[in-house]
């Protein structure tokens, strides 16, 4: 009863918003409704993060988790990272917090992109239930193209909204979590509308940078945290590596032979925290092996990006839009960085 004045007052201004954005959305108005009564219900039901806490027993492992939230947080803020009123509150609600359909055309061998107000062009669309996401992906294989649903454990509203926590998130291990939430508050601080890869290349390798400074400040250098996000991220790295060529087999023509090559690779590589097995086990469609170039951080020169922008992301935008080109160290299918940035400086929206 506390709480239902002040959830009133943040819930208006991100209802009115999330009808504006419904208004400007044309033939995309019904995937917006869904996603924005998604965000709406997830606020709605999410609780204040002390309260969540007062309600576990002091032994619960997610009670741990969350006592660390606040320090991360802290430490995004201290890294330039703008938080707001992010994962402040929890949400309890289980499972997945969103599915996304990727699709890709076979000849061409190309990401199919939806456009969107505020984000532009995506290779992804989401929706609210796994019922509605098959339903367009179905949709789509009927016209020619392959296509594949994928679970999303977390979101971000690009600096729109007061993200809460989603509480599944934190029953993974630290490493895993903490570079997880890293990786959204990139995205809240910085945008580049229509451009992904740029996007999601540099949330994978400032999320992952990040976490493991978090991970040695706390366990230092050795820790067992900190050695398993560092093997994590090396074989996040080899895996991105064998997709590269696996997809350029497949620009080749060579498409059966580059898989099998690609499950054998699977099966030979020295891996540290994945399992060869288990990964040729999987299943790697057309549109996940696509869309692995997005995420992939070697795709653009971070390392270099970063240390010329003095690891200030306002510097780094700038920088990446001022010398974009030669920036690429792998050939992209998202074509260059271009348009305007939107960073979340002094931001008070939420």
């Amino acid at each position: 009863m506390k709480t239902r004045n002040p959830g009133r007052k943040r819930g208006f201004p991100c209802s009115f918003l999330l009808g504006m954005v419904i208004c400007m959305c044309g033939c995309h108005t019904a995937w917006i409704a869904s996603n924005a009564s998604a965000v709406t219900h997830r606020l709605a039901s999410s609780r204040p993060h002390q309260q969540v806490m007062s309600d576990l027993d002091e032994t619960s492992r997610l009670r741990s988790q969350l006592e660390l939230l606040p320090d991360v947080l802290n430490f995004a803020r201290m890294r330039g990272l703008q938080v707001g009123n992010a994962y402040q509150r929890i949400d309890s609600i289980a499972g997945p917090v969103s599915w996304i359909v990727v699709a890709a055309d076979p000849n061409t061998l190309s990401l199919h992109h939806w456009s969107f107000p505020l984000v532009g062009k995506v290779p992804y669309k989401g929706y609210r239930f796994l019922d509605h996401a098959q339903q367009e992906a179905n949709q789509l294989s009927s016209l020619g193209w392959e296509s594949e649903v994928m679970a999303v454990e977390a979101w971000s509203s690009l600096g729109w909204f007061p993200e809460p926590m989603p509480a599944s998130l934190l029953e993974l291990p630290e490493h895993r979590w903490v570079t997880t939430l890293l990786h959204e508050l990139v995205h809240r601080t910085i945008h580049l509308p229509s451009n992904a890869q740029w996007n999601e290349g540099l949330a994978t390798f400032l999320g992952n940078r990040l976490a493991q400074e978090w991970l040695v400040s706390r366990h230092g250098e050795d820790g067992d945290e900190s050695t398993r996000h560092r093997l994590r991220y090396q074989d996040e790295m080899r895996l991105n590596r064998l997709l590269r060529e696996y997809r350029e087999g497949l620009l080749a023509g060579h498409r059966r032979q580059a898989h099998q090559q690609f499950l054998q690779s699977l099966e030979d590589q020295p891996w540290e925290a994945f399992s060869g097995a288990k990964l040729a086990s999987e299943r790697w469609s057309l549109p996940r092996v696509l869309m692995a170039e997005i995420y992939d951080p070697e795709a653009f020169d971070w390392e270099r990006m970063w240390a010329e922008s003095a690891q200030d992301l306002s510097n780094l935008a700038i920088w990446g839009l001022t010398k974009k080109d030669g920036t690429g160290a792998a050939e992209s299918s998202s074509g260059p960085v271009e348009g305007d940035f939107r960073s979340r400086e002094n931001s008070s929206r939420d």
